[in-house]
């Protein structure tokens, strides 16, 4: 666990979905709090044409879109006051302080206070969808289990160990707004909203998540991901 080479993938919420269903409860009474691997810590999960299943991004992928292509992820710690409901695919976090270990899908309640340079810290990777391998569905995963009773104040309780993504392919993330071709900026509460390559933007590259690389359908599309790595 802690200090080990590898990181440590629970898939507490459901076996076999790796980081993708890793959301490990925070408790105060446990060492490290519950954190399964260092807070903030940063991995590189193999792409599946390397690693199979054990450490692949997704689960039984087979020689099809992402098959060549790794993630880097972040372990940290998710904790909101507003507690928005969670969506149907990977989507938009926020640094909540500058330890950069905490993340809330909170637009409001991102570093430094709401505005167009709000700074976005990656793909939160557990989600409700119901793609295989990718989403866990509402039955298994929500916001009142995500925040395990937490909220951001200085009163630190609550909130769940869950991994981001912040470079590389992540699949079927949810797109409030855009298409294919289109860089992604993080723009709400776990939205994003499409820009066009070479158009003016309004948004901050403290907000900019990737590039759509799929065609979007039911606000789902799969991601290149190029958050940074700090």
């Amino acid at each position: 666990m802690l200090g080990t080479e590898f990181p440590y993938v629970s898939s507490n919420i459901k076996v076999g979905m790796g980081v993708f269903g890793t959301c490990d409860p925070f408790n105060s009474a446990l060492p490290n709090n519950g954190a399964l691997n260092p807070p903030g810590s940063l991995w590189f999960m193999q792409a599946p044409a390397q690693a199979g299943t054990a450490l692949g991004i997704v689960s039984g992928a087979a020689s099809s879109a992402g098959y060549g292509s790794g993630l880097w992820v972040k372990y940290v710690l998710y904790r909101s006051t507003g507690n928005p409901a969670m969506v149907t695919g990977p989507a938009p976090v926020y640094w909540a302080d500058e330890s950069f270990t905490t993340v809330t899908g909170k637009y409001t309640e991102g570093l430094p206070t709401a505005s167009n340079s709000v700074s976005a810290a990656g793909w939160l990777l557990p989600n409700t969808g119901t793609v295989a391998g990718v989403g866990l569905g509402t039955t298994l995963m929500s916001a009142t289990i995500l925040n395990n009773g937490g909220h951001l104040s200085s009163t630190y309780v609550g909130g769940s160990w869950v991994f981001i993504g912040i470079q590389g392919w992540i699949p079927s993330c949810y797109l409030a707004a855009g298409s294919i071709g289109q860089r992604v900026y993080a723009s709400g509460d776990f939205s994003t909203t499409g820009v066009t390559s070479d158009g003016a933007s309004t948004y901050s590259d403290f907000n900019l998540m990737g590039t759509i690389v799929s065609t979007v359908s039911s606000n789902i599309a799969d991601v290149l991901a190029y958050g940074p790595l700090f």
